[in-house]
């Protein structure tokens, strides 16, 4: 099996993790549809990058153009887990996200109450 190959099949469910929970994400409300569209376009466009890895690379030998090994297994490694970070950084992003919404009702919530706490003692 190529390491191309092996590239694209590992990190295949981590670009389909990422558009379901996109559109997972839309479609309970926690997103808007214009990010929910920037982030499934995102996904993909890592998608396409990792399919068309090797016959970039094969040009790029073609043309005289570049002068690198091919992929070793190190370098699967480390695209799989830089694509594993992003979905990480996604997640966190869209928690603390969800967290400043509720403080700010929180917050919201509590002058309310002491603002009407402050009128019945009057």
């Amino acid at each position: 099996m190529s390491k191309y190959v092996l590239l694209v099949l590992i990190n295949l469910p981590l670009l389909i993790i990422g558009v379901v929970s996109a559109l997972t994400h839309y479609k309970t409300g926690r997103i808007s549809k214009k990010r929910c569209m920037v982030e499934v376009a995102v996904w993909t466009c890592i998608g396409l990058g990792l399919v068309f890895v090797q016959p970039l690379y094969n040009t790029l030998i073609r043309h005289n153009l570049t002068d690198s090994q091919p992929m070793s297994l190190f370098d699967i490694v480390l695209l799989t887990l830089i694509i594993f970070c992003l979905m990480l950084i996604k997640n966190s992003n869209e928690r603390l996200t969800q967290l400043h919404k509720k403080i700010s009702r929180m917050h919201e919530n509590m002058a309310i109450t002491e603002a009407n706490n402050q009128l019945k003692k009057k």
